[in-house]
């Protein structure tokens, strides 16, 4: 059974999500997914594996715990979870990799602490669940200037937003208040 779209569950906590997913739910899997699926990667590339190998274990992990579901105990630690399961899984093909050529003297120490990372990516959910609950607009605008690959100057977000220009560095600052309102609740302020 499905839900009509991923956006229904984009404020979705991992308990209700994870449920979903066990209930068969291929919506809430895919939130699921992309809600993680930077973590996952940038813990791999952490523990210095290449790109191509990042992107294996990332299947792996994922694979892991799509079958996992059900036995997950705490659910509210899931990032901590997918953490160490990256480590592991990374170590384990940096230990393939590097039985098969030379040592690369640029591998990054896969001895950062755990804690770290953890609390990185807890930090990290908790902006990413904030700029959620922020309305379509104020999410857009923010999106537009400060997140996106090539950020949009203000004549481009004036055009893309139909506002005039003059209006955008007020528009900014109450679309930051109301995220600073939300990033205290997370408990990030």
């Amino acid at each position: 059974m499905s839900r009509g779209s991923k956006s229904e569950f984009a404020e979705s906590g991992d308990a209700e999500l994870v449920q979903a997913c066990i209930d068969g739910d291929a919506l809430a899997w895919s939130t699921l997914v992309e809600r993680y699926r930077r973590l996952v990667f940038s813990v791999a590339i952490r523990c210095g594996l290449s790109s191509d190998d990042a992107d294996d274990v990332f299947q792996i992990v994922f694979t892991t715990l799509f079958r996992r579901l059900e036995g997950l105990r705490d659910t509210t630690r899931l990032a901590a979870w997918l953490v160490t399961t990256t480590q592991r899984e990374s170590w384990r093909v940096s230990k393939i990799s590097r039985s098969k050529s030379e040592l690369d003297e640029t591998l990054v120490d896969p001895s950062t602490p755990h804690s770290e990372i953890v609390e990185l990516a807890d930090r990290d959910q908790r902006i990413r669940d904030s700029m959620t609950r922020l309305d379509d607009r104020c999410r857009d605008l923010l999106t537009a200037l400060f997140l996106e690959p090539d950020p949009a100057s203000y004549d481009q977000v004036a055009s893309r937003f139909g506002i005039p220009i003059g209006s955008i560095g007020p528009t900014r600052a109450r679309c930051f208040k109301k995220l600073e309102h939300f990033l205290i609740e997370a408990g990030l302020k």
